[in-house]
């Protein structure tokens, strides 16, 4: 069984579940509209796929095969695109990670359940149930901690062991490296929610000695029609995997001693700042604390950081005149291969080819494009 089948069964009869004859569905992180397909087949008057990457490119001679493409309408895109004249009356969104704090699932929700969706409208997405456990893995440690420790080189690679300690990780973990009890980190209500943040602590106690690697986290999903799935270790595999937030180092645990984490996603642009504070309580021995984040794995010299800082000033570079040039023609009249013209006139030497200007001018017009 693929990955993802359990997930798509489970969200295809809550999906069943909600619809009624004639509803509008709006399918948000569409792919090539697998869910819309369904929807249409379960009675959908209408569904309105939204996806952003290309694969939605598939979506239109998918639904001519599946007899539904005259009432999917396909746009490539975010949802915050879509005026207010669209309302729904299902809409499902599926734009987790490893974990439900991933990109801009939290605020397209939001956005979506306030703008989006008709009075007494269904999220098939209820909430999202997070859960967190210490888990001990020798294979996860090698690879985490060993390649700066040790290598046939005999060459030092200790620096690297900071940002090997502070950098999340997609793994698939089995229920054997699990060794504390498992602690509800936060409940995602999604017909409440509103800050994409979130913070707490969370106490985790050792049920057998061993070496504790790091912090696992994972989520129970609840959708309508009493349907939901899960991705916690010992269920089948998602397509999800598990989230795993190492320690600094490896920390000896016997059966009872304890560890104190404060544990914060915060969302920065467009991906999650991990933050992790632990304090370890053992029998016997002095407290251990460390402090761990994923912005302390980036590659960030002092030079960067002075760039981002308010009071940092711009320097004009030659680029700038090119793109502001390329978005004073973006006039929705104006053709690329006339800009593209422009453009080699503009800047002799910087294209070897007036191919070359075209795709400098198509790339940054694709980070403009319209939904379509």
């Amino acid at each position: 069984m693929d990955l993802y089948r359990k997930v798509r069964l489970a969200c295809a009869e809550a999906l069943r579940s909600a619809i009624t004859p004639g509803c509008t569905v709006l399918d948000l992180g569409a792919g090539f509209g697998a869910f819309s397909f369904l929807a249409c087949r379960f009675g959908a008057g209408r569904v309105i796929a939204v996806e952003p990457a290309s694969a939605i490119a598939l979506g239109a001679e998918m639904a001519r095969a599946n007899g539904c493409a005259d009432r999917i309408e396909f746009i490539r895109g975010v949802s915050q695109d879509l005026g207010p004249e669209v309302q729904a009356d299902v809409i499902l969104a599926d734009l987790r990670g490893p974990v439900p704090l991933y990109t801009q699932h939290i605020p397209t929700i939001v956005d979506a359940r306030s703008r989006l969706l008709a009075p007494g409208g269904v999220l098939i997405t209820q909430r999202d149930h997070l859960r967190c456990a210490l888990v001990s893995d020798e294979a996860i440690a090698g690879n985490t901690f060993r390649p700066w420790q040790a290598n046939a080189l005999n060459l030092d690679f200790s620096a690297g062991n900071r940002i090997a300690v502070n950098t999340e990780q997609k793994l698939f973990v089995g229920p054997e490296a699990v060794f504390s009890d498992t602690v509800d980190f936060a409940t995602l209500d999604y017909h409440t929610i509103t800050d994409p943040d979130v913070r707490d602590r969370v106490t985790l106690t050792a049920e057998r000695a061993a070496p504790a690697h790091g912090l696992l986290v994972w989520f129970d999903a609840e959708l309508t029609g009493g349907q939901g799935f899960s991705n916690a270790p010992g269920q089948p595999k998602r397509i999800y995997g598990h989230l795993f937030l190492p320690f600094e180092r490896p920390v000896e645990m016997a059966e009872g001693d304890s560890s104190e984490i404060d544990l914060g996603f915060r969302l920065v642009g467009d991906r999650y700042e991990k933050t992790w504070k632990s304090r370890f309580l053992r029998a016997g021995k002095p407290d251990l604390k460390f402090s761990q984040s994923t912005a302390l794995a980036e590659f960030i010299t002092a030079a960067d950081l002075r760039r981002r800082v308010g009071s940092y000033v711009p320097q004009p570079k030659a680029d700038m005149d090119l793109d502001r040039h390329c978005l004073s023609r973006f006039d929705g009249a104006t053709p690329l291969d006339t800009i593209a013209r422009e453009l080699v006139e503009r800047a002799p030497g910087r294209f070897v080819t007036q191919a070359d200007a075209l795709a400098y001018a198509a790339a940054l017009a694709e980070r403009y494009h319209e939904p379509s």
